[in-house]
């Protein structure tokens, strides 16, 4: 098992997971309280006991209410993605930006079960469903190049509707 110190100056380690529809046409986005008209992924710290895939399960409860049993893992991204965060975002916990590993998940659950307002870590205030496409569009440009690959990765290994076209 890994086990990831702190950051200060480094990248912190944490897992993100992007959650598609069942007909896999559409990805779920969060805007953060703090940035209206953005959207991003769910994401967050791995703990030093964790393995990031005990991590995005932990973010996911904690920020939105989901539970492993609202969703199907299909698979990993094969490596970590680094982005560096703006100098007046960085701080103690985030370091100079995030190291992450990203799953990719199918949404089995009702939507009901997506709880914005009582968790462990409100930080969302909305969420929706929107074309994957469109998560790279509406995001903070210092993650367009990750969730850029991430939609890549997702068109070529699990998007049903581009597979059954070719």
């Amino acid at each position: 098992m890994l086990l990831f110190e702190g950051p200060d100056d480094k990248f912190r380690a944490s897992a993100g997971a992007f959650i598609t529809n069942k007909e896999r046409t559409a990805v779920l986005a969060f805007e953060r309280i703090n940035r209206k008209g953005s959207r991003q992924l769910p994401q967050g710290g791995i703990k030093i006991y964790e393995t990031p895939v005990d991590g995005i399960y932990r973010e996911l409860n904690e920020e939105t209410g989901l539970e492993p049993k609202d969703l199907i893992l299909l698979g990993e991204y094969p490596e970590w993605i680094t982005y560096e965060l703006p100098e007046k975002l960085r701080s103690k916990k985030h370091g100079r930006g995030q190291t992450q590993k990203f799953f990719f998940f199918e949404f089995q659950g009702d939507e009901l079960e997506i709880d914005l307002h009582n968790v462990d870590d409100e930080e969302f205030s909305e969420y929706f469903w929107v074309e994957p496409s469109d998560i790279v569009n509406k995001t903070v440009n210092f993650r367009k190049g990750i969730y850029k690959k991430l939609v890549k990765y997702f068109d070529e290994n699990f998007r049903r509707d581009i597979k059954e076209k070719n």
